[in-house]
């Protein structure tokens, strides 16, 4: 929950008067506070922030998650950190922006809890870049990688990416959301999805959102990636062959799907990502960027089965 306030109601005292510095924090419920009252906070995709957060190691000040949207929150020292884009995917939020604040004990959940709890550590704007320059610099980071569970032989599919792992263990899905997972590759949008599957639209988001829980992704390429890495769906079977995509195109493809960090486009393509994604999708016949996703994946799947290149520089 984020939204432009200027008041934080129904925050009731927690800490006792030897916790000042929390006092502030609800009592029974989650209640909405504007960034720049207590804290400053930095907002980045749950597939960054783990990693981000390993490399924090202990001491490391409060996190808050929301699994439903896959967004975590860093909260700063107020006034101590600069503001703007940090990262792909990486912002400081701005004073007034609210965040839902749960009580301390919410350590679970669906809805917004706390991954680390407030107490007497706190993480330093500086500390925060150093991990999130490291996470850059990771190879393939976020990576998908496919369930672990075992499929019974009646229901196996064709190989999915060898080295896919999904941010978490995915959760079966339902009848309707394979349903609508199908349409989705076949590059539907959510009206045409609602259509042929005679609901609402706004039952389409729910499924798709359902999709991107139990599965994975937080976009519609990557809720494609994550239906086919998963082996939750097979590859499109389709009469055209699609074209053969350049280690440029995969790159950019890859990234789109969320199959691996934003940083991995070649710098030549990130000033004309769309102009280029279009040019594919056209190439490829395909109807938006999860139908693109869908089109490559046999060649995405050869690329991430491949040994890796090592190459080497003189001194």
């Amino acid at each position: 929950m984020e939204s432009p306030t200027h008041a934080a109601d129904d925050v009731w005292p927690w800490a006792d008067e030897g916790d000042p510095e929390w006092s502030w924090l609800p009592h029974s419920r989650t209640v909405p506070v504007p960034c720049g009252t207590y804290f400053d906070a930095v907002r980045m995709p749950a597939d960054i922030a783990a990693p981000v957060l390993r490399r924090l190691g202990s001491g490391t000040g409060p996190v808050l998650a929301n699994d439903v949207t896959r967004v975590w929150w860093f909260l700063l020292p107020l006034g101590e950190a600069a503001p703007g884009l940090w990262a792909p995917g990486v912002r400081l939020l701005r004073r007034g922006t609210v965040i839902g604040i749960p009580p301390r004990e919410v350590t679970g959940g669906k809805d917004v809890h706390w991954v680390v709890t407030p107490g007497t550590q706190t993480t330093s704007a500086d500390r925060l870049r150093a991990a999130l320059n490291a996470a850059d610099a990771a190879p393939s980071l976020p990576v998908l990688h496919p369930a672990a569970r075992p499929v019974p032989a009646s229901r196996r599919l064709a190989p999915t990416l060898a080295a896919a792992t999904l941010p978490f263990t995915p959760r079966p899905l339902t009848p309707t959301q394979l349903r609508t997972g199908r349409l989705l590759l076949a590059g539907k949008n959510n009206q045409e999805i609602a259509t042929e599957l005679e609901v609402s639209v706004t039952t389409v988001r729910d499924h798709l959102k359902g999709i991107g829980y139990r599965a994975g992704g937080t976009t519609p390429a990557g809720r494609a990636a994550a239906l086919l890495a998963g082996g939750h769906l097979p590859p499109l079977q389709t009469a055209m062959t699609p074209p053969v995509f350049t280690a440029d195109d995969l790159a950019l493809i890859r990234a789109v799907a969320e199959l691996s960090h934003p940083t991995s486009v070649p710098m030549h393509l990130r000033d004309a990502e769309e102009d280029h994604l279009a040019r594919l999708r056209q190439a490829a016949g395909a109807r938006n960027n999860a139908h693109l996703v869908a089109l490559a994946w046999t060649q995405l799947t050869a690329v991430q089965s491949r040994p890796m290149a090592t190459s080497a520089t003189g001194a």
